[in-house]
């Protein structure tokens, strides 16, 4: 029996994790850092995704909530994702619509927000 997967309690943490898909996103919610576990997962490359929103990876049913709860966490700091596996769907770069697990981490530094996290696909739950 192997071990449940302990995720990363930081955002250095996880942007250290090699093995699985992970993607770093500003306060402004654009990508910033895509890993090549993430390309070669969902189809998307690195270069496709920098410097654009995040909503560019969702279906489009979910990218009015993120958003929505985005912008809440941007004027109260308070969250009720960070730290938390949410099972969600991602678009993977030719459409296809995929059931995944995420987890993100959020620190604030000098007044700025970022965001890493763990997008592991369905086959990997």
């Amino acid at each position: 029996m192997t071990a449940e997967f302990k995720y990363p309690s930081t955002v250095r943490g996880i942007l250290s994790v090699t093995d699985m898909p992970v993607v770093c996103i500003d306060n402004a919610s654009f990508f910033t850092y895509v890993n090549k576990a993430f390309e070669d997962a969902y189809g998307w490359k690195s270069k496709e995704l920098i410097g654009k929103s995040v909503t560019t990876i969702m279906p489009k049913h979910m990218k009015n909530a993120h958003m929505v709860g985005f912008s809440r966490f941007v004027v109260t700091e308070q969250s009720r994702v960070l730290g938390k596996p949410l099972p969600l769907k991602i678009c993977k770069s030719d459409g296809e619509v995929q059931d995944m697990k995420l987890f993100i981490r959020g620190e604030k530094k000098d007044s700025t927000w970022r965001f890493a996290a763990i997008i592991k696909p369905a086959s990997n739950v």
